[in-house]
């Protein structure tokens, strides 16, 4: 008994200290090679043509902030702005926007409507148009950033019905290649020297995780990577990762994520290992590549968990990490209510009922609400910022 405790006692001790040693670790790679994240990324456009953001969570406003300061201090190293989230129908109202001679928000509603879903709602893009449009004010017309949006278009006014909607939502198999060549045309094929960064989310970044039988999953930021690969950079932002644990039998899917089909939480790196390792660092914020080092040798974790080749990393998914806050600080974006024009609501309306029309009174009574009008009411009030409700 007395050599059953003592086993116990010494292999206790060694977890706990073997797990206090982790964030040493991380931290002594900080030290190491990490960098200030602005002068990170310039000096990657120097090498790199385009540089692929990963911004964690779409609602995340920390990226945005990023964004808004790195053009604002180096506007002459960004060509283009790709967005994954815009479609191409949305781009003359884009271009209306970005050249108009006042800034102008409400050119930009056309923008936000254009959805697989109910409008996009975040501020932070709203943010992000109206800097750009700021910054350019201040460059000749051969300098001005670009904004594109390199989404698939969804044509509302085609779709009566939910088997319409479904049809549509199977052309989105190629949504990344779609985004990627649509991307290459702009940038001439890496031909003519121009840089971009590209704004996106997750497994649109990743640069090449395989499947179980070692077949690839081709995301765009993939096709970069396997075609490109001396042209483009992965950069993801330090936020809570998804960790799926399982696949649902039978689940119904109807969102465009398939988050609904998946047993899942949200988790810190390496059980908050990372956290510990930027506090002990100040909490500054840093630019980590992985390349060799235990961040880009830990265990991908991320969209393609549920069947992923063993021995898959972080660094096969992105290049590198920056952190720019504690987690604790993070913030979810304001939901904005600008592009909600009545014409607008009564074709969110057409929406609401396209795509839960199978199951429309359980979605009102999920979401608490009388009547699709309600509902449509509902989304389109102003939502401020608020804390990331993620974290634990």
């Amino acid at each position: 008994m007395k050599l059953k405790l003592l086993i116990c006692s010494m292999l206790l001790f060694i977890v706990i200290n073997v797990r206090s040693q982790d964030h040493k670790d991380y931290y002594d790679v900080i030290k190491a090679v990490g960098e200030e994240p602005a002068s990170f990324i310039a000096n990657k456009l120097i090498t790199y043509d385009l540089i692929i953001f990963d911004d964690a969570l779409h609602s995340a406003v920390e990226p945005f902030e990023f964004y808004v300061d790195y053009l604002k201090q180096n506007p002459g190293s960004v060509d283009y702005v790709f967005l994954e989230v815009i479609p191409i129908t949305a781009q003359k109202y884009i271009d209306s926007f970005m050249n108009n001679a006042t800034k102008d928000i409400a050119i930009l509603a056309k923008v936000f409507q254009q959805n697989f879903r109910y409008g996009w709602p975040y501020e932070t893009y709203l943010t992000l148009f109206s800097s750009i449009w700021d910054i350019n004010q201040q460059l000749s017309s051969e300098e001005k950033i670009k904004v594109i949006g390199v989404d698939q278009p969804i044509y509302w006014e085609g779709i009566h019905n939910q088997e319409d909607y479904n049809t549509f939502k199977q052309t989105l198999i190629a949504r990344d290649n779609f985004m990627y060549n649509t991307i290459l045309g702009h940038i001439d094929k890496f031909r003519s020297g121009v840089k971009g960064i590209f704004l996106t989310n997750t497994r649109h970044a990743y640069k090449c995780i395989k499947n179980k039988e070692g077949e690839i999953y081709w995301n765009a930021g993939t096709f970069f990577h396997q075609w490109h690969a001396n042209r483009t950079y992965s950069v993801r932002f330090h936020n809570m990762i998804l960790n799926i644990e399982s696949v649902k039998r039978d689940a119904k899917n109807t969102s465009m994520e398939g988050l609904d089909r998946l047993v899942y939480k949200w988790a810190r790196m390496d059980d908050g290992q990372w956290d510990k390792a930027f506090a002990e660092n100040g909490n500054k914020p840093v630019a980590i590549p992985f390349e060799n080092n235990i961040f880009g040798k830990h265990p991908y974790l991320g969209n393609h968990m549920a069947n992923v080749l063993p021995g898959q990393t972080m660094f096969d998914a992105n290049d590198a990490l920056i952190f720019l806050k504690p987690l604790e600080e993070t913030k979810f974006s304001a939901r904005t209510n600008f592009f909600y024009t009545d014409e607008f609501k009564k074709e969110v309306e057409h929406r609401v009922h396209v795509i839960q029309e199978h199951d429309l009174d359980n979605f009102l009574k999920e979401n608490n609400v009388n009547s699709v009008r309600e509902y449509v009411e509902e989304l389109a009030t102003y939502i401020p910022e608020k804390p990331n409700p993620l974290i634990k």
